[in-house]
């Protein structure tokens, strides 16, 4: 029996946003772990001193100034465990939708700390991010993850 091709389209798709998913969540998880262990605060202090306030964008400075790095030893430890988070809950398809946004949110952070834009060469931010998005619009937990569960149970739920 040969199926259509807009099933075996729809199942290439799927199969491709498992992958996706799977490959940020690795991204995001092996970017924690470094932050997690020793002294974060001075790590993130010394990039945005010698990075974001020489290269980030003009529109960015006054956060990085005011926010940022008066507290850096606070959301050095914070983005570290959300990192983790979204790379967990990322390869366990959990939450997918919800850990995706939170993706897009570092990654904003990330190129505007940087002075990136979508259309840098260099920028694999701007690919982390447009993957994000495509898991946010994707619904990517659904296959091969425990969003799969979830959605049976709560079907209207935004974040799976």
């Amino acid at each position: 029996m040969r199926l259509p091709g807009e099933i075996i389209q729809g199942i290439l798709a799927r199969g491709a946003l498992v992958l996706l998913r799977l490959y940020l969540g690795v991204v995001f998880l092996l970017s924690a772990l470094p932050k997690l262990e020793g002294d974060p605060g001075s790590d993130l202090a010394g990039f945005l001193q010698q990075r974001a306030l020489v290269t980030g964008h003009a529109f960015y400075l006054p956060f990085v100034e005011s926010v940022l790095l008066p507290n850096s030893a606070v959301v050095a430890s914070m983005v570290g465990w959300v990192e983790a988070l979204v790379g967990v809950t990322l390869i366990a398809g959990l939450a997918t939708r919800f850990s995706a946004g939170l993706a897009v949110v570092l990654t904003l952070n990330y190129m505007f700390t940087r002075g990136e834009w979508f259309w840098t060469p260099w920028s694999y931010h701007a690919a982390w991010l447009v993957i994000g998005v495509a898991l946010l619009i994707g619904a990517a937990g659904r296959t091969l993850g425990l969003d799969t569960m979830l959605a049976r149970r709560w079907p209207r739920s935004p974040l799976w």
